[in-house]
C-alpha cells in the first residue's frame, strides 16, 4: 500500500485515484471519437515509367501532371525528376483526369508533343508510361525593315505547312535587341515564318511602330512563303525576314450626348470592337472616359471594319448601341453616340437543395453574366455583376431583349433555372427599354458528381493517328444540354467532373484518319448520382455506322 501523504486518509487517496483514472478514460473516449469522426483519405496513386533518349536513359528529365479540371494553373505538385537510368516515380496522386508531360523544351516527346492524357483511379500503380524524347529542330533569322535596320521586339511565329493561317498552334518568340530570333524545340516536319501583325486593331505592344505581317523572306500572304523544313535536331539559319514599311494608324473621335435632350454626357466610359470577319471580333479600351464635353477620342487604329460603344457602371447607368465605322486612309471624327438610360437585371443567387454556409462562401466568389439578344436585329448586349454574401446580384448597361444568364468563374455550379415571380423562365426573361427588372431568382445546382468511364473497342485498335472523343448532353437544360466533354487517355478511361446529378446521354466517337477519313458514333443513356461511384463502360466497333467528319 502506497504511503499516504500527511492529512491524507486511505478513503482521500482512493478517491484521488479514481478521479485521475476517470480522466484518462475521458480522454481515451474523446480521442477515440475524434478519430472516428475524422474521414479517412482516399489511397493516392503512384505513376512511374521511363523517358529515354536514342535508347538510352534520359537523367535529369523532369515530368510532372496537371490536372485538366484546373486549367488556370500553369504549375503543377505533382511531379518528378528521372534517376540516372531515366526512370521516374511519382507519388500521391489523387484520383482525377491528368495531362502528363516532360519538361525538356529543347527536346520533342516522340508522338506526344503536347503531353497524354491519363486517366488515375484510387490507390492503384500506374507503369509504363513511358517517354521518347528527339532532339528539337531550331530556325533561327533576323528581322529588319525596309532600311536594313533590325525590328527589336516583334513577335514572330512559326505555322506547321499544314495549317491553315488564324488555325495554327506553333511557338512564337520576340525578336533581341539586333532583331535576331530564335525558336527551338521543333518537331521534324516543314514550316513557314512570319512576323508582324495579320489583321487591324489598335496599336499595341512596347514598340512604337506597327507593321503588317510579312512571311519569310518577304512574302505578304501565307501561301508565298518559302517552306522550311525542320529535321530532328537540325538547325535552319539565317532565315531573315524583311518587313514592309510601317503601317500607318489613325484616330477615331466623336461626342457621346443624351440621346433625349441632345446634352453631352460626361464621365462616361467608351471602347471599340474590331471586326476579323463575320463571325469573329476583337474588343478593348484605354480606360478613358469622355470629357466634360462628352467628347471621346481613341488612337493608334489600323485600317479596317470598328464599332464604338460606350461602357456601363455602377456609378452611369448609361447605354447605347455600337456605333459602325471604317478606317481607310484617314482619322474617323464627329461619330455621335446617343446614349440613354440603360436596363438592368437584378435578383438573387440561390443553391438548390442546401444552406450549406461554406457552399454559400463558394457561391458569392463567383459571378452571373447576361447576354441580351433581339430578333429584330444582331444587336446585343452583355453584362456581369459579382455575387454579394447573400447571393444578391445586379447587372446594368443592358439593352432590351432576351436575357439568358451563366454562372461564370466556377466549375463547381451548374445553372438550372431562372424564375421570375416564382414563374420559370425557360427561354430568358424578357426586358424593355429602361427597365430596371428586379425580384429575379436564378438556382444553380452545386455540380460535385463526377462519371468515370472505360471504352472498349470491337474489330480494332484504333489506329496511331485515331482520337477518341467523349461528352454527355442533358437535353432541355438552359446551358444548351451540354454536360461536359472528357479526352481519353491510353488506357481507354476518361472522366467527367463537375456534373450536377441527372439523366444525361453520354456520346463516343473515335476519328479513324484515311482517305477519306470516318468517325464512329455511339449514344447511351446514363444516370449521374451524387455521392455514389458512377461507372459506365461503352463498346465501340469500328466497323459499324462509320461516316464521314464534318
Amino acid at each position: 500500500m502506497a504511503a499516504l501523504v500527511k492529512g491524507e486518509t486511505p478513503m482521500m487517496v482512493s478517491s484521488t485515484r479514481q478521479a485521475v483514472a476517470g480522466i484518462f478514460f475521458t480522454f481515451a473516449i474523446a480521442v477515440c471519437a475524434h478519430a472516428q469522426t475524422v474521414p479517412a483519405k482516399d489511397p493516392t496513386a503512384t505513376i512511374t515509367g521511363k523517358v529515354t533518349i536514342k535508347n538510352k536513359g534520359a537523367p535529369g528529365i523532369a515530368v510532372a501532371l496537371r490536372n485538366n479540371q484546373d486549367s488556370h494553373r500553369q504549375t503543377s505538385n505533382y511531379r518528378a525528376v528521372t534517376n540516372d537510368d531515366g526512370e521516374y516515380r511519382i507519388t500521391d496522386v489523387p484520383v482525377g483526369s491528368y495531362q502528363i508531360r516532360t519538361v525538356a523544351p529543347a527536346f520533342v516527346a516522340s508522338g506526344d508533343r503536347y503531353g497524354r492524357q491519363l486517366i488515375v483511379n484510387k490507390g492503384e500503380t500506374i507503369e509504363h508510361i513511358d517517354f521518347t524524347l528527339v532532339p528539337g529542330g531550331v530556325i533561327t533569322g533576323k528581322v529588319t525593315d525596309t532600311d536594313g535596320r533590325p525590328v527589336i521586339e516583334i513577335e514572330v511565329f512559326v505555322v506547321p505547312l499544314e495549317a491553315r493561317e488564324r488555325a495554327w498552334q506553333g511557338e512564337s518568340v520576340l525578336t533581341d535587341d539586333r532583331g535576331v530570333y530564335r525558336i527551338f524545340g521543333l518537331a521534324a516536319g516543314t514550316y513557314r515564318i512570319g512576323a508582324g501583325r495579320d489583321d487591324g486593331g489598335a496599336f499595341y505592344g512596347r514598340s512604337h511602330v506597327s507593321y503588317k505581317r510579312t512571311y519569310y523572306p518577304a512574302a505578304a500572304e501565307l501561301a508565298q512563303a518559302t517552306p522550311i523544313d525542320v529535321a530532328e535536331g537540325s538547325e535552319a539559319t539565317n532565315i531573315d525576314v524583311t518587313l514592309n514599311r510601317p503601317l500607318t494608324t489613325y484616330t477615331v473621335s466623336g461626342r457621346i450626348v443624351n440621346a433625349t435632350t441632345g446634352q453631352p454626357v460626361p464621365n462616361l466610359g467608351y471602347g471599340v470592337t474590331y471586326y476579323h470577319d463575320a463571325n469573329s471580333t476583337s474588343s478593348w479600351d484605354n480606360g478613358a472616359v469622355s470629357n466634360e464635353r462628352g467628347e471621346f477620342k481613341f488612337e493608334g487604329l489600323l485600317p479596317g471594319k470598328y464599332s464604338v460603344s460606350v461602357s456601363a457602371s455602377k456609378d452611369s447607368n448609361w447605354r447605347a448601341d455600337p456605333i459602325r465605322f471604317e478606317v481607310r486612309d484617314q482619322d474617323v471624327g464627329d461619330l455621335v453616340i446617343k446614349a440613354s438610360a440603360a436596363s438592368s437585371v437584378s435578383g438573387v443567387l440561390v443553391i438548390e437543395g442546401t444552406t450549406d454556409k461554406e457552399l454559400l462562401t463558394q457561391l458569392a466568389r463567383t459571378g452571373l453574366s447576361v447576354s441580351v439578344s433581339r430578333s429584330s436585329d444582331d444587336v446585343q448586349s452583355s453584362g456581369s455583376s459579382t455575387i454579394a454574401a447573400d447571393g444578391r446580384f445586379w447587372i446594368t448597361g443592358l439593352q432590351s431583349g432576351l436575357v439568358t444568364f451563366s454562372v461564370s468563374n466556377s466549375e463547381h455550379f451548374r445553372l438550372v433555372r431562372v424564375e421570375q415571380n416564382g414563374v420559370m423562365q425557360p427561354r430568358g426573361v424578357e426586358l424593355k427599354d429602361g427597365q430596371q427588372l428586379e425580384g429575379l431568382k436564378v438556382v444553380v445546382q452545386y455540380a460535385n458528381a463526377s462519371l468515370r468511364g472505360a471504352i472498349e473497342i470491337e474489330n480494332g485498335p484504333l489506329p496511331e493517328n485515331g482520337q477518341l472523343t467523349v461528352a454527355l448532353r442533358t437535353p432541355g437544360s438552359l446551358d444548351r444540354g451540354f454536360g461536359g466533354a472528357a479526352r481519353v487517355d491510353a488506357r481507354g478511361q476518361f472522366l467527367i467532373e463537375g456534373l450536377v446529378p441527372g439523366n444525361y446521354v453520354l456520346n463516343v466517337g473515335a476519328y479513324i484518319p484515311g482517305s477519306p477519313p470516318t468517325f464512329v458514333k455511339k449514344s447511351q443513356d446514363v444516370v449521374v448520382t451524387a455521392g455514389a461511384a458512377n461507372n459506365v463502360t461503352v463498346t465501340l466497333d469500328l466497323k459499324s455506322n462509320t461516316t464521314r467528319p464534318e
